[in-house]
């Protein structure tokens, strides 16, 4: 997602536009650090969708920039540790738009190299019986769960090239963002820190 940049954009701006990059930029560290903490298992999710490509062993974050309903997804895939360097970890693959081009599920799929419609038979362990977004959480949660426990009881999950842990990232700090968060500002509408020149 990409805002427009207008003249007189700064910190200090309080125009509805800008208001809302720096809620959805707030709120998309605030969902990266419950991810880190383990307070947040995320929304659902994502399933094999006809056009989306197989997303069994994908998660879903909602993120909102406080205009309305959440209108920007997170994705992310469990890593157990054994495969990620001893600890247990969240690899975070897609911010974005939930609709239109370039959207966080088809930049999911891309960054994973997968097919839109082709369903990936090594993902079959995860079953078919998704409880999609409109579930309600006493419903969503159990299948977070199994998905997790099933991430974890089988190899094959490996981080994206390039992945480092969310620990890096110093949240909370208005010192430089470091790791994963300055990343995720930059996904989000390459805004950048909306700190930097206060």
């Amino acid at each position: 997602m990409r805002l427009p940049r207008r003249p007189g954009n700064t910190p200090d701006d309080k125009s509805p536009a800008h208001n809302a990059n720096r809620t959805l930029y707030k709120n998309v560290l605030l969902e990266l650090q419950d991810l880190e903490t383990g307070s947040s298992k995320g929304h659902h999710v994502l399933g094999a969708h006809r056009g989306l490509g197989d997303g069994r062993d994908i998660v879903v974050s909602k993120v909102g920039d406080g205009t309305g309903k959440p209108n920007h997804r997170m994705t992310f895939r469990e890593i157990p540790g054994r495969n990620a360097g001893g600890t247990d970890a969240r690899d975070v693959i897609a911010i974005g738009a939930r609709h239109g081009n370039d959207n966080a599920y088809q930049q999911t799929a891309m960054r994973l190299g997968r097919s839109a419609d082709v369903r990936l038979p090594q993902l079959d362990r995860f079953g078919e019986a998704q409880v999609g977004s409109g579930g309600k959480a006493h419903q969503r949660h159990p299948v977070l769960d199994a998905n997790r426990a099933i991430t974890h009881a089988f190899d094959g999950q490996t981080p994206l090239s390039g992945s480092w842990p969310l620990s890096e990232t110093r949240f909370g700090s208005r010192a430089a963002l470091g790791g994963a968060a300055k990343q995720a500002g930059k996904q989000v509408g390459r805004q950048g820190n909306p700190h930097r020149d206060q």
